[in-house]
Order: structure tokens, then C-alpha cells, then sequence
């Protein structure tokens, strides 16, 4: 299974072989519900709150303004966050990390030796087997985060920890090359965050709960001034990142979003039946795009709201929300570096959710997305196993054998065996 796991996500890692990279993730997953058939039933729970989304997809075919593009890509969708789900509950979270380095460490390599350039302003960058630069920067930034956490635990083996020491050169060089100021913000919030989880796992429960109280006290006036802080990055923005007071035209495309919600606001036009439908054709043009499949309105809430309304969007939200909370719950009990990654993996999708689109059929983001989600939802309130005595990791000691002679305590008279009686006859 670990194996079929790394497949897969550097399979996730390289949509530029698209179809192909597409079928070999539909393989794997297949495999993979073929060795779990058994556990299969252990899943409900935890999938049937999570899938709710995918099969609310798939079924907008009803209402859709496209009934077989709403059909086919909920499916595609409910087959990608299968995937997600699988990798958390068919593996453990240490495995889990291990694997999504492995197989970011095939799929960047690969890349980064093919020499694969993409467009950008400040001239062609390496994007690898990625899509776009923004695309190979958080595929990087995910590879870092593996390999920062896999090579700091004690969990993991040498020759694994080494690579992934090694892999941390490589892995920045992509994230700083693709000339993207989102993924070096991205990298630098990563790299706070498990510094703040790494001093978290020397404090004890009661130090974390505390610790998370008072970040919780304080972040009260920071929501109170929460619209002076929108204005100050709007200024950040413009003035030292020299972004376009338009966001690159994403502003534009927000408005045209809140338009089509406004249409129809509680089910909304079915699921990618704006894109690849009549209303789409209009959107791309003035976009400059010509491919519907890939292009979005670079914000997860309004993609989804456009696509399945309020309904959908609820559907997304609760479940995330459920489980994140219990995450902080998690990471209360016990913080290792399995868990530091679920979380650091959950602020990176977190980060660019209202920027970008991270809930699309075959993307990586949201297969580790449901991943961690799922791992969450399973993982105990109390230390990792591997914090467990070694007499408790070994099970019950065996009983002593019954004419073993106990030991005679010093000073004490020896008794002497019982000897067999003899057959007078």
C-alpha cells in the first residue's frame, strides 16, 4: 500500500501529463480500495461526512445548466477526494508524510531535470511537470514541508531523514525561482508555524492549552481591527509587492462571480457548468483562455457558491470546520512531527483558499487536503504510539511456566521437592 501511495501522489504531483497522470491516480486508488475491502465499512463515518460535497457534485446533473459536465466532473470529483480519504485511514500519518515525500521528491526531481519552463513577468521560470509557476511554487512549497518533517524526526530512518535533508535545497530553489511573492509569504508562514509547533511538542498539555488560550485573548482585538489590517495588505500589495491594484484581474472576476451567485444563490448553476457551458465562453475570452477545464475564478468559496450555491459551499465548510477544530484538539493532546505536518498541510491549503481554487478534480491540494482531514478525524486524543512504553508496545508478558521454581528469599530455608511416590506392587 505505501507503495501504491507514492504512486499516487507523485502522479497528483504531475498534471502535466494530464490523462495519463489522471488514469495512473484512478489505478491506484482502485488498488487500493481492492486491499482495504475488508475496512471498507470502517470508513463510513468518517466518508460520509466528508463526501457529502462530491455527491452533491455529481448530483447538480439534475438542475445543471450542462446536466453531463455536472455529471462527469463530480464524479471525477467524488473519485479525488476518495483519494484523500483512502491516504488517511489506509495509512497511518507517519506513513502518510513518508509517502507524500517520496513521491513529491519523483515528481519535482523529475521535473526539475526535464528543465520544463513556464511564463512569467519576470521572465521563463522552471515549472517542471506543473501546470503553471504558482503550481509548481505550492507543490514545492508540500515537498518542503515533507522533507522539513521527516528529517526531524526521530520516527523515520536515516537513509529517509538524510534524503530529506538533502531534498530541503532543491525544494527551496523551486519555491524562490518561480518568482511568485504568495509561495516565499507561503514558505515563510510554513516555516514559522513549525517552529511554533516544534516549541509546542517541549511544553506539556497543559502549557499548549494555555498557550492556545492566550493566542485565542489576543487575537480578539486583531478581529476587531480586522478592516484597518484588509487595508494595510491592500497597500502591501500595491505599494511593495507591486501587485496590480486589480489583482492581476482577479477583481474583475470576483465581480462577475457575485453576479451568477446572485442568479441563483441556494443550488447554483451546477457543478462546472459555468466553465465548460454557454456562460463560460464570454468569461474566457475576456480572460484570454480558451481551455474552461482550467481556468476558475481564483476563490474557492465563490467557485463553489457559482457552482453549488450555499448548499455547497455549507457542505464544504462544516466538515472542514468540524474537523479542524478537532485537530486543535489533537495537536493539544500531543504535537510530533506526523501531526506538525497535517497541520502545516492544512494552513498551506488554508492560506491560498480564497486566492485559488483547491477543490478541483485530480488536484493535489485537495487530496491532501481530505488526507489530513481524515487522518484528524481518526487520530487518538492522547500521545502518538510511538510514545508508548516499550512493555506495552511488546503486549502482556507471558505467564512463567508452572514448575518454574520461584526465587527463595535470602535467609530462608529451601524446601525440598515433592518426590514421586513409588509402587509398592
Amino acid at each position: 500500500m505505501f507503495g501504491i501511495a507514492v504512486t499516487m501522489i507523485a502522479a497528483l504531483a504531475a498534471p502535466a501529463f494530464a490523462q495519463a497522470a489522471s488514469l495512473l491516480q484512478l489505478i491506484c486508488l482502485a488498488a487500493l480500495l481492492a486491499l482495504r475491502w475488508r475496512t471498507l465499512t470502517a470508513l463510513i463515518p468518517v466518508a460520509a461526512l466528508l463526501l457529502l460535497l462530491p455527491i452533491f457534485a455529481a448530483a447538480s446533473a439534475l438542475w445543471s445548466d450542462v446536466p453531463s459536465v455536472s455529471l462527469r466532473y463530480g464524479l471525477q470529483l467524488l473519485a479525488t477526494m476518495m483519494m484523500g480519504v483512502m491516504l488517511g485511514r489506509a495509512l497511518t500519518l507517519r506513513q502518510l508524510v513518508l509517502a507524500a515525500f517520496w513521491g513529491l521528491s519523483i515528481a519535482c526531481l523529475v521535473g526539475l531535470a526535464s528543465g520544463r519552463l513556464g511564463a512569467s513577468d519576470g521572465g521563463p521560470v522552471i515549472i517542471g511537470l506543473s501546470g503553471s509557476k504558482n503550481q509548481m511554487g505550492y507543490i514545492a512549497l508540500f515537498w518542503l514541508t515533507a522533507a522539513l518533517c521527516v528529517a526531524s524526526s526521530a520516527a523515520y530512518r536515516w537513509p529517509a531523514r538524510i534524503a530529506a535533508g538533502a531534498a530541503l535545497v532543491p525544494a527551496v530553489f523551486l519555491i524562490v525561482q518561480v518568482d511568485s511573492a504568495t509561495a516565499l509569504v507561503s514558505m515563510a508562514g510554513v516555516a514559522a508555524l513549525l517552529a511554533v509547533l516544534g516549541f509546542a511538542a517541549w511544553l506539556g498539555r497543559g502549557g499548549r492549552l494555555f498557550a492556545l488560550t492566550a493566542a485565542g485573548v489576543l487575537a480578539i482585538p486583531a478581529i476587531v481591527a480586522l478592516p484597518i489590517i484588509e487595508r494595510e495588505i491592500a497597500v502591501l500589495q500595491t505599494d511593495v509587492l507591486e501587485k496590480d491594484t486589480r489583482l492581476t484581474g482577479r477583481t474583475l472576476l470576483w465581480e462577475e462571480a457575485d453576479r451568477l451567485i446572485a442568479q441563483q444563490p441556494v443550488v447554483g448553476h451546477g457543478y462546472k457548468a459555468i466553465w465548460l457551458g454557454p456562460t463560460g465562453k464570454g468569461l474566457l475570452a475576456r480572460n484570454k483562455q480558451r481551455d474552461g477545464r482550467a481556468f476558475h475564478f481564483h476563490d474557492t468559496f465563490r467557485e463553489l457558491m457559482a457552482d453549488l450555491g450555499i448548499v455547497g459551499l455549507a457542505l464544504f465548510l462544516v466538515p472542514l470546520g468540524l474537523i479542524a477544530l478537532r485537530g486543535v484538539v489533537v495537536l493539544i493532546a500531543a504535537v510530533d512531527a506526523p501531526r506538525a505536518f497535517a497541520a502545516a498541510s492544512l494552513f498551506l491549503v488554508l492560506l491560498r483558499i480564497r486566492t485559488e481554487l483547491v477543490i478541483a478534480p485530480f488536484m493535489i491540494d485537495t487530496v491532501l487536503l481530505y488526507a489530513v482531514l481524515a487522518a484528524f478525524a481518526a487520530l487518538p486524543l492522547t500521545a502518538p504510539l510511538a510514545a508508548a512504553p516499550p512493555q506495552a508496545a511488546r503486549g502482556p508478558r507471558a505467564a512463567p511456566p508452572a514448575n518454574r521454581r520461584r526465587p527463595t528469599p535470602r535467609g530462608a530455608r529451601r524446601r525440598p521437592l515433592p518426590q514421586p511416590q513409588r509402587n509398592p506392587a
